[in-house]
């Protein structure tokens, strides 16, 4: 059983985050693709058609004597309806995709905390009894988070011009993410309201900063680091296609196409796999945050010395 509530410093916090999926790893991710699978299928499905749309009007161009920058534009008006409601549609999907995102990993360890069935039944349970809550705190993030992103973004590219702003910048945004999520955790683990989840969130971060920060920046290298792979993989193998190929180096226009349109299936490929990797390995990021907060919540209230109490008032009787 995996302990939740422990005083943990940098390598705890590091290690057991991979301590945790080695033991519900398999159980996690079946759970994961069961409730949020359909929804980044339907997301790839759009993505791929879309950009079918937008590629197939740059192609048309190439061996046409008409401005491809007119064929294009032409393609992309002939299909402004379908556009517009597959644009529209992945905004809707994206924002459903990031709520369950976010809300599936704090359903997942509320359950270990509550000693409950982890089963995909009471994990939607969960996520639907907390849903207007997450939506709630989407909104309001879009208020307070995105301004401070914003400003703190500006401030450390203005600072990087007398080189202080390179090295805050790999402490200041791994801050605020991980202020954003242990704020979340609070705001749906808790009856508190935002701005106090906000004020707790914020605190928790500055309980062990270094700690927190230091193991943040460690989760975000390795999830940029695989998705940057992931997508440069198959982009590389389509580029090199065309250079290992002579005739289409020789500008024939047949053996041209077909070595772009190669280069493009394999773009395709590679956005749509990193974009499910990304949400993918997004649960490696908020499953170490929640380890955060359950571990802040243990340096200021001691629930295993209160659980140890009363079991031992338990086994007296």
């Amino acid at each position: 059983m995996f302990q939740l509530y422990k005083k943990r410093g940098f390598n705890e916090l590091v290690s057991d985050t991979f301590d945790f999926f080695k033991i519900y790893g398999k159980n996690y991710f079946k759970n994961y693709f069961i409730i949020n699978g359909g929804f980044l299928l339907i997301l790839v499905v759009l993505l791929y058609f879309l950009m079918k749309i937008f590629f197939e009007g740059i192609f048309a161009g190439i061996n046409n004597t008409q401005s491809g920058e007119n064929l294009l534009l032409n393609n992309l008006t002939s299909n402004l309806p379908i556009l517009i409601i597959g644009g529209i549609t992945i905004l809707v999907l994206i924002i459903v995709i990031s709520i369950i995102n976010y809300s599936f990993p704090v359903a997942y360890l509320s359950l270990i905390e509550s000693k409950k069935e982890i089963t995909t039944k009471n994990l939607i349970g969960f996520i639907k009894s907390k849903l207007g809550k997450s939506i709630l705190f989407f909104l309001a993030s879009l208020v307070t988070f995105v301004p401070i992103f914003f400003i703190a973004f500006a401030l450390l590219i203005a600072l990087m011009f007398v080189i202080i702003g390179f090295p805050l910048i790999i402490i200041v945004l791994p801050g605020i993410i991980s202020w954003i999520s242990l704020s979340y955790y609070d705001y749906i683990s808790t009856e508190n309201s935002y701005l106090v989840s906000l004020i707790n969130g914020f605190s928790l971060v500055l309980s062990k900063f270094w700690s927190i920060i230091s193991s943040t920046v460690i989760m975000l290298i390795i999830v940029q680091v695989v998705v940057g792979i992931v997508y440069f993989v198959p982009y590389i193998i389509g580029v090199a296609s065309v250079f290992t190929n002579p005739e289409a180096m020789q500008g024939n226009s047949q053996q041209t196409l077909e070595a772009l349109s190669f280069i493009t299936i394999m773009m395709t490929i590679a956005m749509i796999v990193s974009i499910l990797f990304n949400y993918m390995l997004q649960n490696l990021i908020l499953i170490n945050q929640g380890i955060i907060y359950y571990s802040s919540k243990e340096e200021k209230e001691n629930n295993v010395i209160k659980n140890d109490i009363d079991l031992i008032g338990t086994d007296s009787e």
